[in-house]
């Protein structure tokens, strides 16, 4: 049971490194409450064997960094949304030039017409 615990907690503080190294840093809390938890557990199993591994205190380290990222992240690190109007008027402006360039295209229907006759042709002879 203790190894375990143990491989879960190193799992969750992984997880939770990873996390809060991403901009999606505010889920890295999950995986570092259960990382804590896994990793109480396991000191707990261990300490009552007699033997604590120092695996479990380094996965009690990268839950506390991972966790000193995120609060971090989440205090000085301001995310800000751009102006989408600007963005809206440039898709508008490249659909409208799309529509223009589809217009001004002269596709002649005899072409076609020999395209498909040309297959029907093909279709016979075989």
């Amino acid at each position: 049971m203790k190894k375990v615990f143990t491989i879960l907690a190193i799992i969750a503080s992984i997880l939770a490194i990873i996390f809060s190294v991403l901009p999606i840093s505010n889920l890295a809390v999950f995986p570092a409450a259960s990382a804590l938890v896994f990793g109480g557990i396991a000191f707990y199993l261990s300490k009552r064997a007699g033997e604590v591994k120092k695996i479990i205190q380094f996965t009690f380290l990268l839950t506390t960094c991972a966790l000193a990222i995120t609060t971090y992240k989440a205090f000085f690190i301001k995310t800000e949304v751009a102006n989408t109007e600007i963005l809206n008027e440039k898709e508008a402006q490249f659909e409208e030039e799309a529509i223009e360039e589809l217009e001004n295209l002269d596709i002649e229907t005899s072409e076609f017409e020999d395209v498909e006759n040309n297959t029907t042709d093909l279709d016979i002879e075989q």
